[in-house]
């Protein structure tokens, strides 16, 4: 019986996101200069935004700030990082207004997301938000 949750829990330790703890510059010139694609939500494929894009999100290598394509509008906002352990905190998101036919409910998932965002991982081209330790977002570096 303990054989098999030991082997439970290394199995469940195996599928969490792991990377190595960067420090605050490390990770911005590791995360800066590409527009990151999300891949997926919540655990689901991410849905596709108004045209059949992507979510993109881009880091400024130069300071704490974000910005991307969230579905059908422009987004920007800022973020923090914890010098010691890989936590990342996203401040408020502005948005510009404009209004899609498809692309709207992608937005706001993809916001609240971010908002919950507490810990990251950088790992194999894979840019990965938890909260806690539970994947909610996983974006790409593009091919």
């Amino acid at each position: 019986m303990r054989l098999q949750a030991s082997l439970l829990v290394l199995a469940l330790l195996g599928c969490r996101p792991t990377g190595s703890v960067l420090s605050p510059v490390d990770f911005r010139r590791s995360v800066a200069g590409n527009d990151w694609e999300l891949v997926e939500l919540r655990g689901q494929p991410a849905p596709l935004g108004a045209g059949g894009r992507r979510a993109t999100l881009s880091f400024d290598a130069d300071s704490a700030r974000i910005s991307g394509f969230a579905g059908c509008n422009r987004y920007f906002g800022t973020y923090a990082l914890a010098d010691s352990d890989p936590s990342i905190r996203f401040g408020a998101i502005g948005m510009t207004r404009m209004a899609c036919m498809e692309g709207m409910q992608l937005e706001q998932q993809l916001t609240e997301a971010l908002s919950q965002t507490t810990r990251y991982a950088v790992q194999d081209g894979r840019l990965t938000f938890l909260e806690a330790s539970n994947p909610i977002a996983v974006f790409m570096r593009p091919r």
